[in-house]
């Protein structure tokens, strides 16, 4: 025998039924629970309220060391609200100015007459 009727000897005994036949669809039925997204319809407000509270939570520290470093509240207010025209647009900024003097006001602790509150006893310079 040649080696040319071997193969095709071979070839002829492969039964094509007893083959899978392919899907009609190749992703139709998906085998992995992993494979559907099940995503909670919850999730972006509670999002949405922590990145808040990250913006807040961040100008308060920027607010407090611009104090620490002897800047006034007003050189202060400047600084944070520049900050914020830079990092966001104007439509999608997180704060906006009254936040702001809020945060300003808990921080460098202003008086009704808007001027600086006097330091507690043992509070820094």
């Amino acid at each position: 025998m040649g080696v040319g009727e071997t193969r095709r000897k071979d070839r002829d005994e492969v039964k094509v039924a007893a083959m899978p036949k392919p899907h009609a669809k190749p992703f139709a039925a998906k085998p992995f629970d992993w494979m559907e997204p099940r995503r909670n319809p919850n999730r972006p407000p509670i999002e949405a309220a922590g990145r808040a509270a990250m913006y807040r939570a961040e100008i308060e520290e920027r607010a407090a060391l611009l104090g620490r470093l002897g800047h006034g509240r007003d050189q202060a207010r400047l600084r944070l609200l520049g900050n914020l025209a830079w990092d966001f647009a104007p439509a999608a900024r997180p704060l906006d100015d009254k936040d702001v003097d809020g945060i300003l006001d808990r921080v460098f602790g202003t008086s009704s007459n808007g001027k600086t509150a006097p330091r507690a006893k043992g509070s820094p310079r």
